[in-house]
């Protein structure tokens, strides 16, 4: 969304505040004067804020006083509008680290139930940082056929070489995660 500047005057920054358009919008008008404004603010660029600082409240704070150039309305619709492409990035990669823990987790819950019951141990001993061969009691013959269980189980592909790096479940659940569709 464009922010605009839509009253013209003297430019002045004498007070500034936020206003939401209505309770349940996502965006505002920020005030820097009784009538002038910047419409269609964000909430979202609004509060955000980098080492403590609430950018698009701090720029405007410290030119109280003093009346915005033309260049300095423009500099701000700038950063508002940058502002947004970061929030936008952060969301999503916010939403990208959630995805991918769910999919780890989903992973994980399948891999306790079958490496429990291929190496005979309780569900419950089988955790992220179990190592095959010290916590569970595993050979290499057990890893072997516990692999070709793997491979039909999440249709993968476990070569000879990553096998020899995959000693705990947690390496095991990295190696799916990054290999399976789920």
């Amino acid at each position: 969304m464009v922010t605009r500047y839509p009253i013209t005057g003297d430019n002045k920054v004498e007070t500034v505040r936020y206003t939401l358009l209505e309770q349940t919008a996502d965006f505002g008008q920020v005030f820097i004067n009784q009538t002038q404004y910047f419409s269609s603010v964000p909430l979202q660029v609004w509060n955000f804020c980098l080492g403590g600082y609430q950018i698009c409240q701090k720029w405007l704070q410290v030119r109280k006083g003093c009346s915005l150039s033309n260049e300095e309305i423009q500099q701000y619709q700038r950063i508002v509008s940058i502002l947004e492409e970061i929030v936008e990035l952060i969301v999503g990669i916010h939403t990208a680290i959630q995805l991918s823990q769910l999919k780890n987790q989903k992973v994980f819950e399948k891999l306790q139930v079958i490496i429990a019951e291929q190496l005979g141990v309780e569900q419950n001993q089988v955790c992220l940082a179990s190592n095959f061969a010290q916590n569970l009691g595993a050979d290499s013959l057990d890893l072997l056929e516990l692999f070709m269980v793997l491979e039909k189980a999440f249709n993968i592909q476990i070569n000879d070489e990553v096998a020899k790096n995959i000693s705990t479940v947690q390496k095991l659940v990295n190696y799916i995660s990054q290999n399976v569709v789920i």
